[in-house]
């Protein structure tokens, strides 16, 4: 089914130390980054199970009771936490981070997946789940203006929105090792 939804942004070669997932909330990055961290053999960290292990509360308490710059702060020290890991592992990084100019800066020397789908898909999900901060009615513009910043760091974006977690996590598997792993 898949290869089109993967879309080759750069060369990817060499020894894998992390892979980033990035992308919108709602894209994906859990789900494909935990198939991705199984199928290579790799450890997983994911931004919101580590605020909750951190703070004891999830993301959405978190924006509801300190305000979302707050959350965001957050997310940018979880994200450097597992970064600064000596373990390759997959990160699945809270969309927020990419507007950290230093994260940008070191998404460019690792494998960086963008998990994308369309706007309608997004909503869809970002509604069903309980553990995400409110939906505002600026999500259309944060996303237009994160989207240049996901694609900018991107070695491989795929749409989530076309394929099921397994063939999403084949044509990523296969675009960053060049060899399906099962």
């Amino acid at each position: 089914m898949g290869r089109s939804v993967v879309y080759r942004v750069g060369a990817v070669t060499g020894r894998i130390d992390h892979v980033v997932i990035v992308g919108a909330m709602g894209a994906g990055k859990t789900t494909v980054g935990r198939g991705l961290a199984q199928r290579l053999g790799l450890a997983f960290f994911d931004s919101d199970d580590q605020i909750c292990e951190l703070r004891g509360v999830d993301a959405a308490r978190i924006a509801a009771d300190e305000g979302v710059e707050a959350l965001h702060r957050l997310e940018r020290q979880v994200f450097w936490d597992a970064f600064r890991s000596s373990n390759p592992s997959v990160i699945a990084a809270a969309a927020s981070v990419i507007e950290y100019e230093e994260v940008r800066d070191v998404l460019q020397g690792v494998r960086c997946v963008w998990v994308d789908a369309d706007e309608e898909t997004l909503q869809l999900r970002r509604a069903s789940a309980t553990h995400r901060r409110e939906i505002t009615n600026d999500e259309a513009s944060l996303l237009a203006r994160r989207r240049p910043l996901f694609a900018a760091c991107a070695d491989v974006r795929v749409d989530t929105g076309s394929v099921d977690e397994h063939d999403a996590v084949s044509v990523v598997v296969e675009a960053i090792t060049g060899r399906d792993i099962e």
